[in-house]
């Protein structure tokens, strides 16, 4: 019984959560042939300013340059 758990930040709208589960739904069944109703997925989401990458917070308007700084 395949689980498969997604963490990411919040914001997806119903459609493309559903059509991420789905998708991974099918490529589990394909990969494994695991029966449908035994493949369980869940989308974990977080909240921007409760996730950090490089110590940045995804809330952070740099975030993008911020992450991704080398080390000093």
């Amino acid at each position: 019984m395949p689980i498969i758990s997604v963490t990411t930040w919040d914001g997806q709208d119903d459609a493309q959560a559903q059509e991420l589960m789905e998708e991974l739904t099918r490529t589990v069944r394909r990969v494994t042939g695991a029966p449908l109703d035994k493949i369980t997925v869940y989308i974990q989401e977080v909240p921007r300013n409760r996730w950090a990458e490089g110590g940045a917070l995804g809330s952070d308007p740099k975030f993008p340059e911020l992450s991704r700084r080398l080390s000093e």
